[in-house]
């Protein structure tokens, strides 16, 4: 994942902590804990991912009971691919926020990444319910049911939630990928094209863009295969010596010789006379 990528998707994840119920920093969750809260959201943004987490870290242990510093920390670790970490953390917030919709939604991102579809799935379905229609929750619900082969169903979710936010790179992408999984290129390509001018540095979309693009490209025209070229016999040249010539010579011969025989005794009978 690129730096920019990296940066996108964090501050996407630290948005469900820094939204509905406020940011955390702008609360009084103590001086330390608000302190550190603003530097871990300085560094998430910045890409300093890891001293991100320890600026959490800290913030929680000065606020041990703001649901939101989970959220932001647990965030954070899913941008970083620390999916079981992440899923802990959100955990932790939804046992201190059950009514906010957040916490589900990013536990189910996670364990989405970590395979556990299932369980993901109650918890994007239990983050709609407090909340209908959230178009990240929906991209996530959508993931969840692409993976599970439910096309039809992720096509559904990535078109409500565009509906919304039409210019999400991400959902036109996952909108793209249900199309394709259900053989629809040519409703995949304006997604591709549109995902990759909002994001010319997502090469995943360019890549999805070049495979739709030479699918859907007409097949080269056949060309004919040149005709063999017809050989022609060579005219046999005629034979002389063959057995027939021999004996007709022989004959010939034989004729002339009994010629010559007769024309020799008629001689010399006229001579004798």
């Amino acid at each position: 994942m690129s730096k920019t990528r990296k940066l996108i998707v964090t501050v996407a994840a630290l948005s469900l902590g820094l939204s509905g119920t406020g940011a955390a920093q702008g609360k009084k969750a103590g001086g330390a804990a608000e302190a550190r809260a603003n530097k871990g959201v300085q560094l998430a943004q910045q890409g300093a991912y890891d001293a991100a987490v320890v600026e959490f870290t800290e913030a929680i242990n000065a606020s041990p009971k703001d649901a939101r510093l989970y959220r932001d920390r647990g965030g954070v670790l899913l941008t970083l691919k620390k999916f079981q970490d992440a899923a802990n953390d959100f955990t932790k917030a939804i046992e201190l926020a059950p009514k906010d919709y957040s916490g589900y939604s990013a536990r189910g991102a996670a364990l989405n990444e970590l395979g556990q579809l299932d369980a993901a799935m109650a918890d994007l379905n239990k983050a709609l319910e407090l909340k209908a229609n959230d178009p990240q929750t929906l991209e996530r619900r959508g993931l969840a049911f692409y993976r599970q082969k439910k096309y039809e169903e992720a096509l559904a979710d990535y078109n409500t939630a565009l509906e919304q936010n039409p210019d999400s790179s991400l959902g036109l992408n996952r909108r793209a990928d249900a199309y394709v999984a259900l053989n629809r290129l040519p409703e995949a390509l304006p997604d591709l094209q549109k995902a990759v001018q909002l994001r010319p540095d997502d090469f995943a979309a360019q890549d999805r863009l070049r495979y739709v693009q030479a699918k859907l490209a007409p097949p080269p025209a056949a060309t004919a295969a040149p005709a063999a070229p017809v050989t022609v016999a060579p005219t046999p040249k005629p034979t002389l010596v063959t057995r027939k010539n021999i004996f007709i010579a022989i004959g010939v011969l034989v004729a002339l010789f009994i010629v010559i025989v007769l024309i020799a005794k008629a001689s010399m009978t006229r001579r004798a006379d």
